[in-house]
């Protein structure tokens, strides 16, 4: 008998990615490891939706307008009933018995509420994904060039738990949402996720309010899943700038208050400032000018976003 699980792929413009994650699914399906498989297609105009139909039949289909990532999650989880729900990103190659063995983790302790397994890149490579919340100043210094002049500063080393081995089940405050399995329980207590986050720390935010509703954040190493990271998201490199870092300042504002909202954007803007006038400098001594004309044009749209821009639409 399958176990009692759906998957849920939210997916957008990543059609052979796609049919590589489905055929993995389909392979746990068949081992019994889960018993649903639905994809959300995001408003994709590369096939996916189809091929996804043709060479999956028993996989459900959604086509959605693309109104996010959260937003598009939310859909499959309204469209499935099963006591666990496996979310998943389309580039994610589920390996075998690791969701059997995620299934098995929440079965053993009733108090968690969300488990994520360790992530490995398509070379091997283990990707990173415990974290802790975010403190006041960490969007100024996590992921920024304040962090490639700063690169040991404590709110990255906290932020990244780098003070904690990896190599075993632990409590957490978040993982990263490409692979996240998730008890229905927690969700019907703590709501899905809030579709006000477009694109990134929208797994932060649900983490955030499911421990604020009592339940438990957990990582497995035992479970492991490939990632190839960002397929989606690299085809507008400006569009990812922009969401990555208006959700920061979004989840900002939901953590800390408007006033430390209003200093993470501010640095994070200047931020911006600083390497639109490198770049530019570069460009004009002639130093690889193409890809400085590409850079400038990323900061010069981040910049006129302000990072206030909660409803930008997806070409």
């Amino acid at each position: 008998m399958s176990a009692n699980v759906a998957a849920i792929v939210v997916s957008y413009n990543v059609r052979e990615l796609l049919l590589a994650c489905l055929a993995s699914l389909e392979a746990a399906r068949r081992r019994g490891e889960l018993s649903t498989i639905v994809v959300v297609d995001n408003a994709s105009h590369d096939g996916s939706a189809d091929a996804a139909r043709c060479e999956f039949p028993t996989v459900t289909v959604i086509e959605a307008p693309n109104n996010g990532y959260g937003a598009g999650a939310n859909v499959g989880i309204a469209a499935t009933n099963e006591e666990y729900l496996l979310i998943l990103n389309p580039d994610t190659v589920v390996q075998p018995g690791s969701v059997a063995e995620l299934t098995r983790y929440l079965n053993s302790h009733p108090e968690v509420g969300l488990v994520g397994p360790r992530l490995r890149y398509p070379d091997g490579s283990i990707q990173p994904t415990r974290r802790r919340f975010p403190q006041r100043l960490t969007p100024l210094f996590e992921s920024t060039i304040f962090e490639r002049w700063w690169p040991g500063n404590p709110w990255s080393r906290h932020y990244h738990l780098r003070d904690v081995p990896d190599d075993g089940p632990q409590e957490v405050d978040w993982v990263v949402g490409a692979a996240m399995l998730v008890r229905r329980e927690a969700i019907e207590q703590a709501g899905p996720f809030d579709e006000s986050f477009r694109m990134y720390s929208e797994e932060v935010e649900w983490c955030w309010r499911l421990r604020r509703f009592g339940w438990t954040i957990a990582y497995n190493p035992s479970a492991e899943i490939t990632h190839h990271e960002g397929a989606s998201t690299i085809q507008n490199v400006a569009a990812r700038l922009v969401d990555f870092d208006t959700s920061r300042v979004h989840l900002a504002n939901r953590m800390y208050g408007p006033g430390t909202a209003t200093l993470v954007r501010i640095g994070l803007l200047a931020g911006y400032a600083i390497q639109l006038a490198i770049e530019a400098s570069k460009w004009l001594v002639g130093h690889k000018r193409d890809l400085r004309r590409q850079r400038i044009s990323h900061y010069l749209t981040a910049l006129r976003s302000g990072l206030r821009d909660r409803n930008r639409v997806r070409p």
